[in-house]
């Protein structure tokens, strides 16, 4: 009897889950009544975000807790920009109520 390890198996399940998902998607966004361009851009877009997912899932079950310079940088990136975001949607946040407040004054 052969022995297979952890990584094996789950390595093979995802391909057969990605595959199978992707088939499966793909058919069902073929055979749903759309225009031919909308179908192809919403294929590509899906099968996209499909295979980041697969790809972050399976970084996570070979690898948990073991995380690259990149990604770490990545992570920091996205952290930054998303208080520099909050800034700046507070500061519209507070200009359109200061234009509100002298709108009602006037």
């Amino acid at each position: 009897m052969k022995h297979y390890s952890l990584g094996n198996v789950v390595r093979s399940g995802a391909w057969g889950l990605l595959v199978g998902g992707a088939v499966g998607f793909t058919l069902g966004i073929l055979l749903a009544p759309e225009e031919g361009d909308k179908v192809r851009r919403r294929i590509a877009y899906q099968l996209e975000h499909l295979t980041r997912q697969v790809g972050s899932l399976l970084e996570q079950v070979v690898s948990p807790g073991v995380t690259s310079e990149a990604r770490r940088t990545g992570d920091a990136l996205v952290a930054d920009a998303e208080v520099k975001a909050r800034r700046i949607r507070d500061d519209i946040d507070a200009l359109l109520g200061e234009l509100q407040r002298q709108g009602t004054n006037n």
